[in-house]
């Protein structure tokens, strides 16, 4: 049996050399009618819709339940995803990064954000690596682009002007098949 976070962040992982444009789980009809709906192909959103489908995976389709439940989580702003979970008893939330956890940004004191899916944490718990999606430049068929990125820190001082961590929120402590 394997951890769900595990499986969380092999599966982030697997879309760094592969194309989540081509993921099957992206063409499922609710997430392609919240693309629609709610403009998901905003620069921003895209952080989302790639977490949202990594966690869906990871938890798998039996679990029809749960994966409800991310739909009414997940938003197309990191910002309202982060309240949304929050607010929520079933996840937990704190501020220590954990691997395959999702982890929210904030600019300053706007409505903008950012999340991605933390993939290795240092022993001191300060440094963190991510696995990101953005959606790339020019693009009109909301092609994303899946990135990882070392070296993140929390407890940085707050910075009106940057991206300020606001928080994580953690997978189900389960084991999965």
């Amino acid at each position: 049996m394997t951890m769900l976070y595990e499986k969380v962040v092999v599966l982030a992982k697997s879309f760094l050399n592969g194309n989540i444009n081509d993921c099957a789980e992206l063409a499922e009809p609710i997430t392609q009618a919240k693309i629609n709906k709610f403009n998901w192909d905003l620069q921003f959103s895209a952080s989302s819709i790639f977490a949202e489908i990594v966690w869906k995976m990871a938890i798998g389709k039996q679990s029809l339940s749960e994966w409800q439940e991310l739909d009414r989580l997940f938003s197309p702003s990191p910002i309202a995803t982060h309240a949304n979970f929050r607010g929520n008893k079933t996840y937990k939330t704190g501020n220590v990064p954990e691997p395959g956890a999702l982890v929210f940004w904030k600019r300053g004191n706007s409505w903008q954000g950012h999340m991605a899916i933390v993939s290795e944490v240092a022993e001191d718990k300060k440094t963190f690596d991510i696995i990101e999606a953005r959606a790339l430049s020019g693009s009109d068929n909301k092609f994303m682009n899946v990135e990882e990125k070392k070296g993140k820190q929390v407890g940085l001082p707050f910075a009106n002007d940057k991206l300020n961590i606001l928080g994580f929120v953690y997978p189900k402590h389960q084991e999965i098949r």
